[in-house]
């Protein structure tokens, strides 16, 4: 048997990249798995614990890891392991655009993304869609207000995240963002995890950012700027 018998103090993206993990872990091996209950846990279907409470003897630990084992044996997909309890009503063409910022600048500064690929994003969908979907933890960005100001200049339909104003309100956003056709995505595992979940979807990434982390071997962006795979792959790259 292999699991998780804690969480390290991490946000809602990376909890469920590093759950997805050990699923993907346990199949590989053909065994039993266990997970502690984790925050957001209660938010999708099924029995997601395994075997816990019920651990009884001895067990792997399973280590705690994010994208760079995502791709790797990945023989769930995450559409099967991640239902959604309730999915929000979200219209045809919609596009979901995230911004992530706060802690991001002093984590690596390159990952707070510029104007320039929201914009340019922004005007690849134009035309495709219908209406706009805004989600940030951050609204003093400038990528931010000026995405919205050009948004708007368009006269497109734009709703903005509950999670802008309330972090605590974290679920209602993603749920709302997973069942989005398009997603102009950050390099934050919160948008990539609601890329792989609901619609199959098509997701634009950061050209910058990508063509920065292949070059340093990062093993996430590197394996998705070579395909990805059926649940997580690019549309454009810009």
């Amino acid at each position: 048997m292999i699991g998780i018998d804690r969480f390290p103090n991490c946000g809602f993206g990376n909890r469920i990249m590093y759950y997805y993990n050990l699923r993907n872990e346990a199949s590989r091996r053909g065994c039993r798995y266990f997970c502690v209950p984790w925050q957001g846990h209660e938010l999708f279907e099924g029995e997601l614990l395994g075997e816990y409470p019920n651990v009884q003897g001895n067990y792997d630990r399973f280590t705690f890891c994010l994208g760079e084992r995502f791709f790797e044996n990945a023989l769930v997909s995450t559409r099967r392991v991640f239902k959604l309890k309730h999915e929000p009503v979200v219209p045809p063409d919609s596009c979901a655009v995230h911004f992530r910022g706060t802690d991001f600048g002093s984590w690596n500064p390159d990952a707070v993304l510029d104007t320039e690929y929201y914009i340019d994003s922004i005007k690849e969908v134009l035309g495709r869609v219908e209406k706009f979907y805004l989600f940030t933890d951050d609204v003093s960005l400038e990528s931010y207000k000026e995405a919205t100001a050009y948004i708007t200049e368009q006269k497109m339909n734009i709703c903005v995240g509950e999670n802008s104003s309330d972090r605590g309100k974290y679920a209602q956003d993603f749920s709302v963002m997973a069942g989005c056709d398009y997603i102009i995505s950050s390099p934050s595992t919160y948008s990539i995890c609601a890329g792989f979940m609901g619609k199959k979807k098509r997701i634009i990434h950061s050209g910058k950012w990508v063509r920065g982390r292949v070059a340093v071997g990062d093993r996430f962006w590197v394996d998705l700027a070579e395909g990805g795979n059926d649940d997580y792959s690019l549309w454009r790259l810009l």
